[in-house]
């Protein structure tokens, strides 16, 4: 007599088949967590098509170059994405995703894409320009004397100040808040018994907010984070708000110290990254580091000389003529990692938004991938 198997419960069958299924999806993301928490343990290095020279610079993922004719943006691996003529001794200065350029009396505001959205003629010599989220500002005229126009992307005439820069000479402009609406303003007085540097604050369209004198110490850098305005100066970190306010108590002694690069994200403190002050006089001397961020005020001591060291998603970079050096913020060393280039590097130029890292050797120019540890 055949026997007959038992009919499997259907209960049961579910539990199997859910337990297949489980199976299935925890290999799945085991492989998918090898594979993304993996670190990046080397350098991959692309040739730009240009030789280098003091235009390059990042443009959110890309490159801008200005090759005495016209502005070239290059990808990282080296594709030109399009070219932008200016004609001879033209200048530019970029966000991630907008260009302002001048040659003569033209301003051009140049998007992402290498259209010109709006050209003019200003009526007078460009100084220099300045591009932020909405807003481009030109600074022309006289020297001791210059007049500042705003415009907005599309050109559109937003301010225009003359009065608070009579017998100075301006140092230069940015934009700060949530998209740019505020703008500040350095300018020197050098018809005075002693110099002194002004820091003007401006809400585009609307008024003069503040109006701060700085003294003799030379301001070279302004960055805004936190709803605070960073004023550096070879002595100290002075701390401002929207309307040029100070806030004594948050100054920070930068004495011996200049920042050389920094990183502000959308939320959180920004990680301002500071080297000697005697070290960064030659591209091969930097040998310590030091990182102000929030509360944190730490040293890094450098395993080489480098000629230049950048802060990228919460890690250092800091390149020598042969190797790559990273160390996250909280690292008591740093991880080295060779440079595939065939001759030393002899200069750092900056790090793209995606991370990528521009550098030359000699006239050569290449992008760099940024190694990095798995996510803990």
């Amino acid at each position: 007599m055949q026997r007959v198997k038992p009919k499997r419960k259907r209960w049961q069958s579910l539990l199997i088949l859910a337990g297949i299924l489980a199976g299935i999806v925890g290999v799945i993301v085991l492989l998918v967590s090898l594979f993304t928490h993996r670190p990046v343990t080397s350098v991959t290095a692309y040739r730009l098509p240009c030789e280098y020279n003091d235009s390059i610079t990042p443009f959110g993922n890309h490159v801008l170059y200005y090759d005495g004719v016209s502005i070239h943006c290059m990808s990282s691996t080296g594709a030109v994405r399009w070219s932008f003529q200016l004609g001879a001794n033209a200048g530019f200065d970029a966000t991630d995703t907008v260009i302002a350029a001048w040659a003569g009396n033209t301003i051009y505001i140049i998007d992402q894409n290498g259209n010109s959205t709006y050209n003019d003629n200003l009526g007078a010599p460009i100084q220099f320009a300045r591009a932020g989220k909405q807003y481009v500002a030109a600074i022309i005229g006289d020297d001791t004397s210059p007049r500042l126009v705003v415009k907005d992307h599309l050109g559109a005439h937003m301010d225009e100040e003359a009065d608070a820069y009579k017998k100075l000479l301006m140092l230069d402009v940015g934009f700060y808040g949530q998209n740019g609406e505020y703008m500040w303003t350095l300018s020197l007085d050098v018809f005075g018994t002693a110099s002194n540097t002004i820091l003007n604050t401006f809400e585009v369209g609307k008024m003069n907010t503040g109006e701060v004198s700085l003294g003799s110490a030379i301001t070279y850098a302004v960055l805004f984070e936190n709803s605070v305005l960073r004023v550096i100066n070879t002595r100290k970190m002075l701390s401002f708000n929207y309307r040029g306010t100070e806030d004594t108590a948050s100054s920070v002694l930068v004495y011996g110290w200049r920042l050389i690069n920094a990183d502000i994200p959308d939320k959180g403190s920004a990680q301002m990254l500071f080297a000697p002050t005697a070290q960064t006089d030659s591209d091969f001397d930097i040998r310590e580091l030091r990182l102000i961020s929030g509360t944190t005020d730490r040293r890094y001591s450098l395993p080489d000389t480098c000629l230049g060291a950048a802060m990228w998603n919460r890690n250092i970079y800091a390149v020598s003529a042969n190797t790559l050096y990273r160390a996250a913020m909280d690292d008591n060393r740093f991880t080295d990692y060779a440079l595939p280039l065939s001759n030393p590097a002899t200069r750092y130029i900056g790090v793209m938004q995606n991370g990528n890292m521009i550098i030359a050797s000699d006239n050569e120019v290449y992008v760099c991938t940024l190694p990095h540890a798995p996510r803990r």
